[in-house]
């Protein structure tokens, strides 16, 4: 095994409880090391920090794996995900996110369940050289009937890797149908969003069940359905869903079929067009769009977006009426998200924060890892402010 020798930065980063070490960080390597190897990771004074992998083509030169000397093979990573599910303990049905990367120990490796099919996500160089022992370790841990490697991400390009679909083991039955919490979704593992279904929000679904009774329901960015079905499960007289794409929409009609549900209508727009050109109000809006700040330096930009965004919406929420919103971008910080949602009522509405959310607990957040909580989110109540009470209302 090669040895990686870093500064005293990247020490305290490993030390702190991080598992990253930057580029500028690693002091010295062999000019052997090749982009994917593992590593001995050591001190300049040569004190052993723990095992990762390497990629001169990245700003993250190191992922840690390990903090011991322990070789990297498939008995390694039945282990991780043997860990990953009793950290899960059945909490969630068949389908879930069994390992979440970093959260998990396993940076840049993603595996979600699909009942009895497995989606790998291999996204970073490390990883993918390390493709065969992780698919070893999947089939003994979980014994799927198929498995699929979506390494279709755009964060592998910044890798240096090629994107690519690959059936590791089949036959592959997609579109499938899954359960989560109470409802059925049809989704589609080879061509979906991500790994084709989004698990982090499965949780705070749940919580329409509190506001929906008897509502009408605006669910825009709505990919296959979410938030909107759940609604109209919980009692909502109606939903709207708005997204961009045919494919999801119709997937969302399947899936309002499938459970048997009434009142859903379909549109296909931009989530900002339709805002902007509805004169319709709704008893419980629903944003909850892509990241719009993929990087540190978008961050102004990102929030302007979202800003713009919250305000169109204000105008379709009815008075005393309810708002989820959500923002994957981690570079949105939750106190920062408030304050967008402030701004975007200003003088025109009275915001009240009724609760904060997060990813749900198959997507664990590791405190000492700041970039596992990337998703926020409010629900709020709006009260409209009639016109003479400030500046001009909404």
């Amino acid at each position: 095994m090669e040895r990686i020798e870093v500064d005293k930065g990247g020490e305290e980063s490993i030390v702190s409880g991080h598992l990253w070490v930057f580029s500028n960080q690693v002091r010295r390597r062999p000019p052997s090391i090749q982009d994917g190897d593992v590593a001995e990771i050591r001190t300049e004074r040569g004190r052993l920090l723990g095992v990762g992998t390497y990629n001169s083509k990245s700003l993250i030169a190191v992922r840690l794996l390990a903090r011991e000397g322990v070789p990297i093979d498939e008995a390694f990573f039945f282990r991780r995900i043997v860990d990953a599910l009793q950290e899960r303990a059945g909490r969630f049905g068949g389908s879930f996110r069994v390992v979440n990367s970093e959260s998990d120990f396993l940076p840049g490796l993603v595996i979600d369940k699909y009942e009895g099919q497995v989606v790998v996500q291999l996204l970073t160089y490390g990883m993918e050289r390390l493709k065969s022992p992780i698919i070893d370790a999947v089939r003994r841990s979980l014994s799927p009937s198929a498995i699929v490697l979506r390494n279709d991400s755009m964060s592998r390009k910044e890798e240096g890797l090629p994107q690519y679909v690959e059936v590791a083991q089949g036959p592959v039955v997609s579109p499938s149908v899954i359960t989560v919490g109470p409802l059925m979704f049809l989704t589609d593992i080879l061509g979906g969003h991500k790994t084709g279904f989004y698990f982090d929000q499965s949780e705070n679904r749940l919580l329409m069940k509190e506001f929906s009774q008897n509502s009408t329901i605006l669910d825009v960015f709505s990919y296959t359905g979410g938030f909107g079905l759940y609604g109209l499960y919980f009692g909502a007289r109606s939903a709207t869903f708005v997204d961009a794409s045919l494919e999801a929409l119709d997937m969302c009609k399947e899936n309002v079929k499938l459970n048997n549900l009434k009142g859903a209508a379909f549109v296909k727009a931009d989530g900002f067009d339709f805002l902007k050109n509805s004169a319709e109000v709704y008893d419980i809006v629903v944003l909850d769009p892509p990241s719009f700040i993929k990087s540190k330096k978008r961050t102004k930009e990102g929030e302007r977006g979202y800003i713009d965004l919250h305000k169109k919406a204000i105008r379709r929420v009815g008075d005393g009426a309810i708002l989820f919103t959500f923002s994957c971008s981690f570079h949105m910080k939750r106190s920062r998200f408030r304050d967008v949602v402030r701004i975007a009522s200003y003088g025109g509405a009275d915001i009240f924060l009724l609760r904060e959310l997060s990813q749900a607990g198959d997507h664990p957040i590791l405190l000492t890892i700041p970039e596992t909580d990337y998703l926020k989110g409010l629900i709020v109540r709006v009260q409209k402010r009639s016109k003479g009470t400030g500046r001009e209302a909404f």
